[in-house]
């Protein structure tokens, strides 16, 4: 046998791998072909058996995607995640609604990172498994464990409840008038409209979002202000769209749903339409690198970079439409193309190769602004000049290149018998006697609101509903605690991204149920579904809508027959809209069991809005926004971006995830890394001008990125959610360092700090 040389053998070896990779492999100790990738796993899943395993179909709520999926359960387990495959967000070709479970269960669909570990939201070791109250002051981590019935009583009637003075109890606050706040954080359509009935039901109550809201209704009214009234959320129709420009927007990164887009996107670059694409981001992203033309635009100048290639399309397409905007029309005339070019930081030439691309694909154009524009300086603005590049060409919803999604269906559900309160947004939220909030964490995306809740007498009583101790409900009087998206019952609408028409039913995946109440059992069995909560609040109360204890079949009021109920009538609602809708008997139960119901598009005919958009009011109140500094001739423009795999507390913290990156770092650009003398991976310091603000992280340097610009990852830094020690009846709870790793990028941006010093540490 001959002998071989250490290099020989390597080389040997690899070429071995490459023939037997190309050439087709076997499995060990058999002549049977590995299947190849794309046809599914080498191996059997020993989970892909209806021996013992039931399937049960919901929907996601990791994100604002919706996404269906189908949970496997063992022996009342949940033991894996895929695609539900009725549902269109999770498959590009839905089984029919009647589709038998049977032949369902052998049928699958895709799910992304985050919504396949889910289970470890589930079974998260840091969930809330009882009520607490605090034992110290707000924010000390010192909390008791008390009973339910506890916890409501005080809760209603006040009293000095924690050694501090009287706190005014909720029955109190009502029969006074007083200000109450209900903030909702991720919530869906079906919880979104309960929350808004007891809200409705409560004298001086006001419904409040958080500052994600705010962007979604920046959007809306920049579509509606250029498309018309009544126009719905507007997304990319990419099913036929020719040319795709993305505007401070990353779809194969941070897209909702993310599994959905990637792959509609995949279609169009490769289908008859052949889709050019673009993207405005100053970080080279993973859509920026797989577009036709990366624009590396100067943070905060996307407006400037818009009325370029306006500029470009009037100077030499004068067959283009007339600006309708008056004031937009007279920014765009004040410069020339080089002008903005030299604003922007974009070259003349690409600007007007965008414009190029605009008039070929002509009404299969689509424009669209991202999160990074609808949440910068006059976001409003940027929306409108990016979506006004869309009328210019002769594209609209419906061409080709956009569609509107609109539920009327369930909009008309949504003002019956409402009556719509006149609120002063700032008054309302400066004289709260009580904040109530469920799913939500301001403090993450803006630290300001710890100090803010600190303040004991603003609000004098807040009570947190949530799954966890989160940098909000740390600071928290009472934290109520509440089942995960897999263990509770909602209504979803699909995201704009997706032409189907229809809803998703989300519904328990594990857990028991007590048929003589109609109550389910979570599987914390001190947990309690939001709406169990929020009722005997309101029944207490003797709230208008909330008085009957029982429903007419004698049975206590349940969740699932509130859902079923509402299910019901939205049925009916979609029948007279145009959906073809059986109405059998079991047609709710057969929704149920599918996740929900997703009639085809051509079955339909799509109403438009007529109702006027309901007006928010944000909590905490959104502070003026300082011009943006782009000057870098003493430091970088510092922007934040969103990962694939990290996005909220409760799935991005999930050790799966974390596993795939421990935490963020900072983006550099070769050039800026170079003349700093900083390499990959070293530890530098970022701080604001005065260097009051300061924190550390690794660098990455990459060639991607604009220079001048520096970039930090969100999803990363929590202080809380298990990142923190927590004394629970005198006992102290470890705490998970992993879960706090990285930094944070809103501990400076929140301050309205977008110019940074970077020094390597």
């Amino acid at each position: 046998m001959k002998d071989y040389t250490r290099r020989e053998f390597i080389r040997l070896a690899t070429l071995m791998g490459g023939v037997s990779l190309f050439a087709g492999c076997t499995l060990l100790g058999s002549s049977e072909s590995v299947p190849k990738y794309s046809e599914g796993a080498p191996g059997v899943d020993p989970l892909e058996n209806t021996i013992g395993v039931r399937n049960v179909y919901t929907v996601c709520g990791a994100c604002l995607g919706n996404c269906g999926i189908c949970c496997r359960v063992a022996e009342g387990t949940l033991v894996k995640i895929g695609g539900n495959p009725y549902n269109p967000v999770a498959v590009s070709s839905p089984l029919p609604f009647d589709t038998s479970l049977q032949e369902a269960a052998i049928r699958s669909g895709a799910v992304c990172a985050i919504g396949g570990s889910g289970i470890q939201t589930l079974y998260n070791p840091f969930r809330v498994a009882k009520p607490l109250k605090r034992v110290g002051p707000r924010g000390s981590a010192k909390w008791a464990g008390i009973s339910w019935d506890q916890a409501i009583q005080e809760i209603l009637d006040g009293g000095d409840l924690f050694g501090e003075g009287k706190v005014l109890g909720l029955r109190e606050i009502k029969q006074s008038g007083q200000n109450v706040g209900f903030l909702a954080g991720r919530a869906d359509w079906g919880s979104l409209h309960f929350i808004r009935s007891f809200v409705d039901a409560f004298p001086g109550a006001v419904l409040l979002r958080n500052r994600d809201q705010m962007t979604e209704d920046i959007d809306k009214a920049a579509i509606q202000a250029v498309f018309g009234g009544g126009t719905g959320l507007v997304a990319p129709d990419y099913a036929s769209v020719k040319f795709l420009l993305s505007f401070g927007d990353a779809p194969l990164d941070s897209g909702i749903p993310l599994v959905s887009i990637a792959r509609q996107i995949a279609d169009a670059r490769v289908g008859e339409s052949s889709m050019k694409w673009a993207v405005a981001d100053p970080r080279l992203s993973t859509s920026g690198s797989k577009a036709d033309v990366w624009l590396p635009v100067i943070p905060g100048k996307d407006l400037e970079l818009a009325c370029g290639i306006m500029r470009s399309l009037v100077d030499r397409y004068p067959s283009v439409k007339q600006i309708q905007d008056l004031k937009l029309k007279s920014m765009v005339e004040s410069r020339t193309v080089a002008e903005f070019a030299g604003e922007c930081g974009i070259s003349h030439q690409l600007i007007d190769r965008v414009a190029d691309l605009l008039v070929q694909a002509g009404p299969k154009s689509a424009a669209v602004p991202g999160r990074g524009i609808l949440s910068g300086k006059d976001g409003i603005t940027a929306a409108k000049a990016v979506y006004t590049l869309n009328t210019m060409v002769g594209s609209e919803p419906g061409t080709g290149g956009l569609i509107a999604r609109t539920d009327g269906f369930l909009e008309e559900i949504a003002t019956v018998k409402r009556a719509i309160k006149e609120i002063s947004g700032s008054d309302k939220t400066k004289t709260m006697k009580a904040l109530l909030s469920w799913q939500a964490d301001p403090a993450y995306h803006d630290p300001y609101v710890t100090e803010l809740l600190a303040e004991r007498g603003n609000p004098a009583l807040f009570v947190a509903i949530d799954t966890e101790i989160t940098e909000t409900t740390a600071c928290a009087d009472y934290i109520l605690p509440d089942t995960t998206y897999l263990e509770r019952y909602d209504i979803c609408t699909l995201p704009a991204s997706v032409s189907a028409n229809g809803i998703g039913v989300r519904k328990p995946v594990v857990g028991g149920f007590d048929p003589e109440k109609g109550r389910y059992i979570p599987i914390l069995p001190e947990t309690r579904l939001m709406e169990e909560i929020v009722h005997q609040i309101g029944t207490s109360l003797e709230l208008p809508g909330f008085e009957a204890p029982k429903n007419e079949s004698g049975k206590t009021w349940s969740v699932q027959a509130y859902y079923r109920g509402m299910l019901a009538i939205i049925l009916e609602n979609m029948k007279s809209s145009g959906f073809r809708i059986s109405g059998d008997s079991d047609e709710v139960e057969k929704v149920l069991e599918r996740g929900g119901i997703f009639p085809s598009r051509s079955a339909v005919s799509r109403r438009a809005s007529s109702s006027v958009p309901e007006s928010h009011v944000y909590w905490p109140e959104v502070p003026p926004q300082q011009p943006l500094e782009t000057d870098i001739s003493d430091g970088f423009l510092l922007i934040s971006y969103t990962l694939p795999f990290h996005r909220q507390p409760d799935s991005s913290l999930n050790s799966w995830l974390l596993e795939v990156l421990p935490e963020n770092k900072l983006a550099v650009s070769s050039q800026d890394a170079a003349r700093l003398k900083i390499r990959q991976n070293d530890t530098v310091t970022v701080s604001s001008p005065d260097g009051k603000i300061k924190t550390t992280c690794k660098a990455q340097v990459l060639p991607g990125m604009r220079p001048g610009v520096v970039a930090l990852a969100r999803g990363f830094g929590y202080r809380q959610s298990g990142a923190a020690r927590q004394v629970i009846d005198g006992i102290t709870q470890t705490a998970d360092r992993t879960r706090g790793a990285g930094v944070n990028p809103a501990v400076l941006l929140s301050k309205g700090i977008r110019k940074v010093k970077i020094t390597a540490a």
